[in-house]
């Protein structure tokens, strides 16, 4: 196969996955949104209140946060929205990278050769929810890190805005501070598991094809980073471990050899 229909083939795949993103990022920041207006109301109508009932003449304390009914009212508040703000993240994500997973796996035939279809949902299923990451975490358990994340940054930011006494409109802007780098990280674990799922829905093609290796395609524009660029070209045999994606939010993908 030339360079032009290996790279026709990736540019089908990369249309895909753009898509598949966008539509996930949509739905995630509608979630995130909500989440935050509803938590920063919370905290907004509990703030003062916090600030009125610790005693004056002096500064508060942490400890004077966790005597108060009102603190752990609002803690409970907190756990619930951002359980399900992670069970809706959890949901949108399970179904849209199933879908990645298929439409990139039908996007395109090879000319010349015939597939056989070993692939079942069960099969897509194991893959989907595979470790593949050095940490040993796979994307479900990402996301409650992440809420667990964003919980300890809120707790945090109120703590910081009591004893010093900051009024509510700086709390309010640093808890919105928190959201946007909690939904930054939810976004790079979308983007980073849809290049991942590209690439192993990809392989399968190319197994179900009979091709036996794949080479790195490596998105050249100035926001190549020389990690990928240093990659480009490489070869890998399919059924063996592909490092594809480099790094969080890579571009690369995986087209196949074709003598």
């Amino acid at each position: 196969m030339n360079d032009y229909w290996g790279k026709r083939i990736a540019d089908s795949q990369n249309k895909l996955t753009g898509k598949n993103i966008k539509q996930t990022e949509k739905q995630l920041r509608r979630y995130y949104a909500r989440t935050m207006e509803s938590v920063i109301s919370s905290f907004e109508s509990t703030y003062e209140k916090l600030q009125n009932t610790i005693a004056e003449g002096r500064t508060p304390t942490a400890a004077d946060l966790y005597n108060l009914d009102k603190y752990w009212l609002l803690q409970s508040q907190l756990r619930d929205e951002l359980q399900r703000l992670g069970d809706r993240q959890a949901v949108l994500m399970s179904k849209n990278f199933e879908l990645q997973f298929f439409d990139i796996y039908y996007s395109f035939a090879i000319e010349g050769k015939e597939a056989f279809q070993t692939l079942d949902k069960a099969a897509a299923h194991q893959m989907l929810n595979s470790i593949w990451c050095a940490d040993g975490k796979n994307w479900s358990q990402r996301i409650w890190m992440n809420t667990d994340k964003l919980q300890q940054a809120l707790n945090d930011k109120l703590i910081e805005c009591v004893v010093s006494g900051k009024k509510t409109t700086e709390l309010k802007h640093l808890l919105q501070e928190q959201f946007n780098v909690s939904y930054n990280r939810a976004d790079s674990l979308v983007r980073t598991e849809m290049a991942h799922i590209q690439t192993q829905a990809a392989a399968q093609r190319y197994k179900d094809y009979g091709i036996q290796q794949v080479e790195v395609l490596v998105d050249e524009d100035e926001r190549t980073c020389p990690i990928c660029a240093k990659h480009e070209g490489e070869r890998y045999y399919v059924g063996e471990r592909m490092p594809v994606p480099f790094h969080p939010r890579c571009r690369c993908c995986v087209i196949p050899v074709v003598e």
